[in-house]
């Protein structure tokens, strides 16, 4: 049914989908930014960096001034998420599985090489991932579907074979528009509020790794 799984890392790999939106809420504070709710959401949490940071300051930035200003973020982020890093619930069997039957299996993240380093690196993921896409290598984010499909082509994988797993609005729709279909997960927001997802479950430990993936998705 399928060739390849393709993760989001955020809220997927790990439950830190609220950590790095508080790590965007302290960044803000300490600039004097005043954002409602709704600008958060939309022009702040899952997207790519660049795009955030000329939003925020108003402005065209240089790449010397988005790399200051990201890695200050970043820090922000490692700081909340270390004391409480850990992968989520039923992830590691479920990677096991892929791997068991030889399935490429491919990261599509909105966060930056450097944070992705710091997570793999921590809960030791490096040999689960054939292909990663961060946020340095795309020049759309999420919504978009330009990572979802850059990540299918590292894998060598037509992006219609590939299954993503995503856990926010934003993610499903950019896997959708990259043609895949897509499990979500409702680690981050109800699953009311991801029904666009084309299977919803609440955990990697809802069903076994095989049932998750051989029942049909979007059937």
């Amino acid at each position: 049914m399928f060739s390849a799984v393709i993760f989001d890392m955020n809220g997927v790999i790990l439950n830190d989908e609220r950590v790095h939106q508080q790590s965007w809420r302290v960044f803000c504070q300490q600039h004097g930014f005043r954002l409602s709710e709704e600008q958060f959401t939309k022009k702040v949490f899952g997207r790519i960096e660049k795009e955030t940071f000329e939003f925020l300051f108003k402005k065209k930035l240089s790449e010397a001034e988005v790399e200051h200003y990201s890695n200050e973020r970043v820090d922000i982020a490692i700081s909340l998420v270390e004391p409480v890093l850990k992968a989520n619930d039923g992830l590691l069997e479920v990677l096991k599985y892929l791997k068991e039957l030889q399935l490429p299996i491919g990261l599509a993240t909105s966060s930056r090489k450097r944070y992705m380093n710091f997570v793999f690196d921590k809960l030791d993921l490096w040999n689960f991932f054939d292909a990663i896409v961060t946020a340095e290598d795309v020049q759309k984010g999420k919504p978009e579907p330009e990572v979802f499909l850059k990540a299918a082509a590292l894998l060598r994988q037509e992006p219609e074979k590939c299954v993503a797993i995503e856990d926010s609005v934003s993610g499903i729709t950019s896997a959708h528009a990259a043609g895949m279909k897509v499990i979500g997960i409702a680690t981050t927001h109800t699953p009311e509020e991801i029904k666009a997802a084309d299977k919803v479950i609440h955990s990697f430990e809802d069903q076994s790794p095989s049932e998750l993936f051989t029942s049909n998705i979007g059937e």
